[in-house]
């Protein structure tokens, strides 16, 4: 079986005598191997494999452990072994006691069928106050977020609504709205069960709350379950605490996990559930694994360094069994266009000389709105690439309102991009859009179009698409002013359709947008290379790629993540991005000890990522305000500030932006079928 491969530490874990363990596994200790070798060993020693059960976050790692148990073992011994996550669980246990939870007779119902409810509480119902509007989804995630965290009703506002603001204006808000959100939330409840519904988080309380009430349901039980293997404990949550509790005298606890992992604190995951293991599990012990076997040593002792900072208490080194290796580099950078181009060169230079492949690179930032240079740098280099965690540059809906008028002017017959450009405008639906667009394409010409442009439409509204329209096609052979023109004449509209995140989310976007289109020579070059890429799908994940390429060759590209994605990642060489006063940690989580720490584990996951080159960069402007700031008397944090000097070696990027060299095209394209029909 697969315990040959145990170090000593793994295997006192896996082959642990008492009642609750704790394994607390550093990254890259080997901790789905410890519980695999778990389950095996329980079945090697006579526990039948139906009353172990092993939870999970996600169906995919129950099955990949299940099979891994299943494989190291003859026989077929482990046949009748069940991995679940925790709400799957509990909905096998409601149905296979059906009478004992209450629940006989109820449906289940998923996120689209909440909202449908929702909605129907609601009517024209809406929560409206001081530029606050709270929306029938808003509803359901307070709602969730309350039960998970088992917080009270205005804390869960203040979290999904406020961003856990705590000032005094915000309460009084709170206070205010709070009344209007419970009716409505006692409403949705009430109809779930005239409706006989419950939804995933009643699947956990169902569960839940019969066991700590009845100790007949707590006695049939423990007839059913001997062990519980739990995966990922740092990410549970109170409501999953909730749920394990009264299992305490029903079954022994295995739990594998890192609390210097714990990152999801916004899904009410709550680090507290390590820390206190100990103070809440009668007859417990805890175990650490910190020997690791993915990363050099250089790389973990900067992540060592970093948790070792905290005020908490996480107790672990990591120690490298691989050894030394390179020293890890800290890259100083002045925007993040600096950024993307050292990247982009440092990673072509590793395909092209080193003998890497894209696959060997992985890149991870807190955000994926922070990668959208580095988005449009690749597709400029034609470097392919996937994203996970996030929408893609190009795919925003309001960069693809912009690119609409350029692909009109690039192109007068595309109907899907006049649709789009002509229906961005108020007064004008699809309907008269269609009546407009049958009338345009029969133009011979983009000229033709931009001399009768205002007549077809009429209006005002007529006027201004035909000054847009114009523009372009006079700057048709310089993309940056053309987007700049658009972008002026489109900001008032566009940022009235977005005004909800308009300045916090959006509006940055369009520089981006026209320095990406510098580095075309026409807005034919910039759409067929840089814009209409197909979005494919691999393996699930949205891929937009920066040239043509087959799907074979897609299969080698860089990973650009959020760190919150990153989870199970790793690469030869890592790239954490924006490593800056102000982001680790988070301006606005300054004033939350409790955050500040949550950004801390955050680049820890980030930094751990790594196996043999790990790149950090960070921003010299912030650093350089930070300092003013610092002399003018005022305190801040920022976690690199104090990263002793021989942990890194600190690079001054030397690239800068590049600009691609025209390649001539043909003016017409042969559309012929390439095939003899005699």
């Amino acid at each position: 079986m697969e315990n040959h491969k145990l170090n000593e530490k793994q295997k006192k874990a896996v082959g642990y005598e008492g009642k609750h363990l704790l394994v607390l596994a550093g990254a890259g200790t080997g901790k789905t191997r410890c519980i695999v070798g778990r389950a095996a060993y329980l079945i090697e020693q006579g526990i039948a494999p139906e009353k172990i059960q092993i939870l999970t976050f996600t169906k995919r790692s129950a099955s990949e452990i299940v099979e891994r148990v299943k494989a190291s073992l003859t026989n077929n011994q482990a046949q009748s072994l069940n991995g679940s996550t925790f709400h799957s669980w509990c909905n096998q246990l409601i149905v296979r006691y059906p009478n004992l939870f209450g629940a006989a007779g109820y449906t289940v119902i998923d996120p689209d069928d909440q909202l449908s409810v929702m909605k129907m509480v609601c009517g024209d119902q809406i929560i409206e106050y001081k530029g606050i509007r709270i929306k029938p989804q808003q509803l359901i995630d307070i709602y969730s977020y309350g039960r998970n965290t088992r917080q009270n009703l205005s804390n869960a506002i203040r979290e999904k609504v406020y961003k856990g603001k705590t000032d005094a204006e915000t309460t009084d808000e709170i206070d205010i709205i709070r009344s209007r959100v419970e009716v409505l939330l006692k409403a949705y409840q009430t109809k779930k069960g005239e409706g006989r519904y419950i939804d995933y988080d009643d699947l956990l309380l169902v569960v839940a709350n019969r066991l700590r009430n009845d100790a007949e349901a707590r006695d049939i039980l423990s007839h059913q379950l001997k062990h519980l293997l739990i995966d990922e404990f740092q990410d549970t949550n109170p409501l999953q605490w909730y749920l394990l509790e009264p299992f305490l005298e029903i079954a022994k606890f295995y739990c594998v996990g890192d609390d210097a992992q714990s990152i999801y604190s916004f899904r009410g995951a709550d680090y507290k559930n390590v820390h206190l293991f100990k103070q809440r599990v009668p007859e417990s012990e805890i175990l650490i694994l910190d020997k690791n076997y993915r990363s050099t040593q250089e790389i973990l002792d900067v992540s060592n360094w970093l948790i070792a900072q905290s005020p908490l208490d996480y107790d672990k080194e990591l120690q490298a069994s691989r050894g030394s290796g390179m020293t890890p580099k800290l890259v100083n950078v002045a925007s993040q266009w600096e950024e993307a181009n050292f990247i982009a060169e440092n990673i072509l230079e590793n395909f092209t000389e080193n003998n890497k492949q894209f696959a060997d690179h992985l890149i991870l930032s807190k955000s994926t709105y922070y990668t959208k240079p580095l988005q449009a740098v690749f597709i400029q280099k034609k470097i392919p690439y996937v994203t996970y965690g996030g929408r893609k540059f190009m795919e925003a809906a309001h960069i693809k309102d912009v690119i609409s008028a350029l692909r009109v002017v690039n192109n007068h017959f595309d109907e899907i991009g006049w649709m789009r450009f002509l229906t961005f405008w108020d007064g004008i639906g699809e309907i008269k859009a269609g009546k407009y667009i049958s009338q345009l394409v029969a133009f011979e010409d983009p000229l033709g179009c931009a001399q009768n442009l205002a007549d077809v439409i009429g209006g005002q509204e007529g006027e201004t698409i035909a000054d847009i329209y114009n523009t372009i096609y006079r700057n048709a052979g310089n993309v940056k002013q053309a987007l700049q023109e658009t972008y002026s004449k489109m900001e008032q509209a566009l940022a009235f359709k977005y005004r909800k995140d308009w300045e916090e989310k959006r509006k940055s976007d369009f520089p981006v947008l026209e320095m990406l289109g510098d580095n075309y020579a026409s807005i034919g070059q910039m759409i067929s290379e840089g814009i209409l890429e197909n979005a494919k799908q691999l393996n699930g994940n949205p891929v937009l790629e920066g040239s043509q390429i087959s799907d074979s060759e897609i299969k080698d590209h860089v990973v650009i993540s959020t760190v919150h994605s990153a989870k199970g990642l790793e690469a030869d060489v890592c790239y954490v991005l924006n490593v800056s006063p102000k982001v680790y940690p988070s301006a606005w989580n300054l004033d939350s000890e409790e955050k500040v720490e949550e950004d801390r584990r955050v680049l820890y996951v980030a930094l751990t990522r790594a196996k043999n080159e790990l790149y950090i960069t960070r921003d010299t402007n912030s650093i350089n305000t930070v300092n003013k700031t610092k002399n003018a008397g005022f305190s801040s944090k920022y976690f690199l500030e104090e990263l002793p000097n021989q942990l890194t070696e600190q690079l001054i990027n030397p690239y800068s932006l590049i600009k691609p060299r025209d390649i001539s095209k043909p003016n017409s394209i042969d559309l012929s079928f390439g095939m003899d029909f005699s």
